[in-house]
């Protein structure tokens, strides 16, 4: 009996030994496996969605330089007194309007450098004092901006829409001798730019958002989060060479893009987790296994039974 019951013993501590060591090394391995995949499909998605947000971006922007480098712009904006500026509004209503008919964006403008004039589809809307009103420090930002592009996108509420948030692309314009005379631009409605992310969160069960270098978020689809929220980057320079560099934690894995043309970084996070994913994997093995270790107790103690039963009679 004695020697049934140290077998019994000894092939029990075996087969969970060897289970638990199985279970450790398909976890490492099924782990790394699953990382490699998830790191492979998450680069793809981010290329698929950093291709479109370019896209989406293209025209805008083409749009911009076009009109910062058109002789009528040249002329609107090649003034150097508010009367002066006056006498060109009629103008640049014209010019202003023929561009948001012809391409259908609902904030066309104008900045006048020497006399702040700024031009809309209406006219004079106002004259901008970026070093004493804070809603127009955007003009200061983009005078003060540190890239060698002519244009500079900006987040911003657009009055004439309704006071719905846009992305302006704020390009500058030069007269004929490369002296900086004012800026031009179009207003891109944000919710246009929160479907295309929309579309793309929902194809491919990932969060998007575009950031700038401190983080502060540009493009959300959760509007409370534009301009408000932040997504911690360390070191943002070292992601500014345009390459998908990705990431995993402990819950979440993201990439990171930076997309030149817009100056911002592309973050895709995975919503799934990788750990959870990895552990749902595991259990019907661990479920099987243990099925054996209970079917294995079993067949010994029916055996013990029976043997003890033969004995005692």
């Amino acid at each position: 009996m004695k020697s049934i019951r140290r077998t019994f013993i000894l092939v029990i501590v075996t087969v969970v030994l060897c289970m638990s060591c199985s279970i450790g090394l398909t976890y490492i391995k099924t782990k790394s496996l699953m990382r490699d995949a998830y790191e492979n499909e998450l680069r793809v998605e981010s290329g698929m969605i950093s291709g479109a947000i370019e896209n989406s971006f293209l025209r805008p922007i083409t749009v911009s330089e076009t009109m910062s480098k058109d002789l009528t712009m040249y002329k609107i904006l090649n003034v150097n007194t508010k009367d002066e500026a006056k006498v060109m509004e009629q103008e640049a209503n014209e010019y202003l309007t023929s561009i948001r008919n012809g391409f259908g964006y609902s904030m066309v403008f104008a900045v006048n450098d020497a006399s702040k004039a700024y031009y809309t589809c209406d006219g004079i809307s106002k004259y901008i004092a970026p070093e004493t009103n804070d809603q127009d420090i955007w003009y200061k930002v983009f005078m003060e901006r540190d890239t060698d592009k002519p244009y500079l996108l900006d987040v911003d509420i657009d009055a004439v829409n309704n006071w719905a948030l846009s992305v302006f692309v704020n390009t500058a314009v030069y007269d004929e001798h490369g002296r900086y005379i004012g800026l031009c631009g179009v207003g891109v409605d944000m919710t246009e730019l929160q479907r295309l992310l929309e579309r793309y969160e929902r194809i491919y069960d990932v969060k998007i958002d575009l950031i700038n270098s401190e983080g502060l978020i540009q493009v959300d689809t959760d509007a409370a989060n534009i301009e408000n929220a932040y997504i911690k980057i360390d070191s943002p320079e070292l992601y500014s060479d345009g390459e998908c560099y990705y990431e995993v934690g402990e819950n979440v894995s993201r990439t990171i893009t930076y997309i030149d043309d817009l100056g911002w970084y592309l973050v895709v996070q995975n919503n799934s987790s990788l750990v959870s994913n990895v552990y749902s994997l595991l259990i019907p093995s661990v479920i099987c296994m243990t099925a054996g270790v209970l079917l294995i107790c079993a067949v010994f103690f029916l055996t013990y039974r029976k043997k003890n039963a033969d004995s005692s009679k």
